[in-house]
């Protein structure tokens, strides 16, 4: 994974009376988190359990998650030259997942129990095997104490034994290998300004070439498991996000980002075998705003000043809402279509039961816990945390703006340590 260089100490630090927060980021991130949210609601929720059809629309695009996941990349970029940046992530990241993978596992849990009418002859309805159920048309998976300990440890992707209680929860172990393969490569100072497109190219290049060469349905398991445990069919997403930044600071071509976006839509399609190019061409059209999201001005326009606090408080709680989103929805669309509710009361309650469980998770797990941690961590240094209230962002939206180019042979991350 490549890494660049982050933006100076003066520019990640807002001056008095003046804020670097630009609410176009803030757009990008509620737009794409609920764009998963309704696609999961009204496409994959009838894929995944036939009896929850029957929307009066679906949105069968998916492009949500990748668009996080460009963005994310993109805010490495800027902030990765900060102290301790890599247990800062984890810190934000981890706590929160680990107790919607609870949650989510005992919720699924009971409520299968009651779908596929199982009993146990123990009792231990969470962990233990039904040993008799009511016949259904349409069952439910049981996740087991096996799929929790997989889950929990991220490691879902590298084992087929391992079933994923919630479908959603792929960019999580994504970004863990990123961001720690990022924090590894930055101080080594091994990407240099001529040296970048190359490393670029390999994140689209490579893993295709492994796809149709090695990794193909008749592999060998272990080498489904390496492919798929570090999802190279998902690296050229972070290979986009560090591509804009660099545009974005004039360290790469307009002509020159505008083909490598090309050809990594490509990949995306081909990684799916072109069974999906309306999903890609979606996903080309979000990349085309998160373009004009860094290079261009802030979208501080009238009428979004005016919707600003309430797009602020649905971005600051976007990665609790994408964590809960999907299996307790479908769970209780589920539950909701037993009672007779006809599908816009099952769509519209399972859309507010992302938000309400997403705020309930962002302010009681995951700032108290970043703080908690930040704080620790900082205490143990001898020093105060750099700022002892987390963000209510989960990604930093320091200034975009960045030194000139360094020269040919000159360490992106060298260019960077002034701010670090």
């Amino acid at each position: 994974m490549t890494t660049t260089l982050s933006a100076t100490d003066a520019e990640a630090t807002p001056s008095p009376g003046r804020s670097t927060r630009r609410i176009s980021w803030d757009i990008l991130r509620v737009f794409a988190v609920f764009a998963v949210v309704v696609e999961h609601i009204t496409h994959q929720s009838p894929i995944n359990h036939p009896e929850l059809g029957g929307f009066l629309f679906t949105l069968p695009l998916q492009f949500g998650a990748s668009t996080m996941l460009v963005i994310s990349a993109f805010f490495v970029c800027v902030t990765i030259g900060r102290r301790r940046w890599l247990w800062n992530r984890i810190a934000r990241l981890v706590p929160p997942y680990l107790v919607a993978v609870v949650v989510t596992y005992v919720v699924t849990r009971i409520a299968v129990t009651f779908f596929n009418g199982y009993s146990y002859a123990d009792g231990s309805w969470l962990f233990g095997e039904p040993v008799s159920g009511v016949p259904t048309l349409y069952p439910w998976y049981l996740p087991t104490g096996h799929d929790l300990v997989g889950n929990l440890l991220m490691i879902q992707a590298w084992a087929p034994s391992f079933h994923w209680i919630d479908g959603s929860y792929w960019t999580l172990p994504f970004q863990i290998v990123a961001f720690s393969i990022a924090a590894f490569l930055f101080p080594r100072k091994w990407l240099t300004a001529r040296n970048a497109p190359a490393w670029l190219w390999s994140l689209v290049i490579v893993p295709v070439v492994l796809r149709f060469t090695v990794r193909g349905d008749d592999a060998p398991q272990w080498v489904k498991s390496v492919f798929d445990g570090l999802a190279l069919h998902r690296v050229h997403l972070f290979g986009v996000g560090i591509a804009i930044w660099l545009w974005s600071t004039g360290r790469l071509r307009g002509w020159h980002l505008g083909v490598y976006i090309t050809a990594a839509l490509i990949a995306q399609d081909a990684h799916a075998y072109f069974s999906d190019t309306p999903s890609t061409i979606a996903f080309g059209v979000a990349l085309l705003l998160v373009c004009a999201a860094a290079g261009g001005p802030d979208w501080d326009i009238p009428l979004v000043r005016r919707l600003a606090p309430a797009i602020t408080w649905l971005a600051g709680i976007s990665f609790g809402v994408y964590l809960v989103h999907q299996e307790l929805g479908f769970v209780l669309a589920r539950s909701l279509l037993d009672l007779g509710a006809p599908p816009f009361e099952r769509f519209a309650a399972s859309f507010a039961m992302a938000v309400v469980l997403g705020w309930l998770l962002t302010k009681f797990v995951e700032r108290p816990v970043h703080r908690l941690l930040t704080q620790s961590q900082a205490g143990k240094a001898g020093r105060s945390p750099a700022s002892p209230v987390p963000s209510p962002r989960p990604i930093s939206q320091a200034s975009t703006v960045g030194a000139g180019p360094p020269t040919p042979g000159e360490s992106l991350a060298a260019a960077s340590s002034q701010s670090r």
